[in-house]
């Protein structure tokens, strides 16, 4: 897995590889809401979310949510 720095520095198309869902779930967990915060934001369930932000950091390259949401800050996602 890279770190958030290497994914900033080489990959800002990964965010294009993110479905709609996904980016809505990134922006939420850059913004520090939890998977039972986010599902009720977004009225879907729990495990939902888990299998969203599963995809979010498979797609990234990353280990955490907290790397997710860094390396999005340094793209200028959002």
């Amino acid at each position: 897995m890279q770190d958030a720095t290497q994914i900033a520095e080489t990959s800002p198309q990964l965010f294009e590889t993110l479905s709609g869902r996904e980016r809505e779930i990134l922006i939420l967990i850059v913004a520090g809401q939890n998977n039972t915060e986010i599902a009720n934001t977004l009225h879907i369930s729990r495990n939902t979310v888990k299998v969203h932000v599963r995809s979010i950091l498979n797609k990234l390259g990353v280990e955490g949510r907290l790397q997710a949401a860094v390396a999005a800050l340094r793209l200028g996602l959002l």
